[in-house]
């Protein structure tokens, strides 16, 4: 009995862990006035390091600013000044949606190749490999 609970408790961690990860992306640091807004909300407030971003929050940076932000699947990707975008859910198998609105991102990821779809108010496409600059 003792055994089922300890595997019961080691399940319980896990599960906690992997929700604490399952965000879609979490700002890794902040430079100068970097902005959030979570879904459905027109009220911007100020970024915080290590803040989750979910489904549907937007970004934005303004004027000397900057933004460092990691994906679910680890790949980073900073956010360059004057850029507005939002987290969207992506399609199956894809690891991420960037919907940029306006200014640029640099795409990493140096573990291995992987797939990040985009939407500009222009065009759309994927990311499938390892680095890629996107400017609007």
């Amino acid at each position: 009995m003792r055994i089922f609970a300890q595997v019961w408790i080691g399940l319980l961690f896990a599960l906690l862990a992997c929700n604490a990860t399952a965000a879609p992306a979490v700002l890794l640091s902040i430079e100068n006035k970097v902005e959030t807004a979570r879904a459905a909300s027109t009220t911007w407030s100020a970024a915080q390091t290590n803040q989750t971003l979910q489904v549907g929050d937007r970004l934005r940076t303004h004027r000397r600013s900057r933004a460092l932000l990691q994906l679910s699947d680890l790949s980073v990707t900073r956010v360059n000044e004057l850029t507005v975008l939002e987290i969207r859910a992506p399609s199956t198998g894809q690891t991420g949606f960037l919907d940029v609105q306006s200014g640029e991102i640099y795409f990493l990821n140096r573990e291995r190749p992987s797939t990040i779809e985009f939407r500009t108010p222009v065009a759309s496409g994927a990311i499938r490999g390892t680095e890629f600059h996107l400017g609007v």
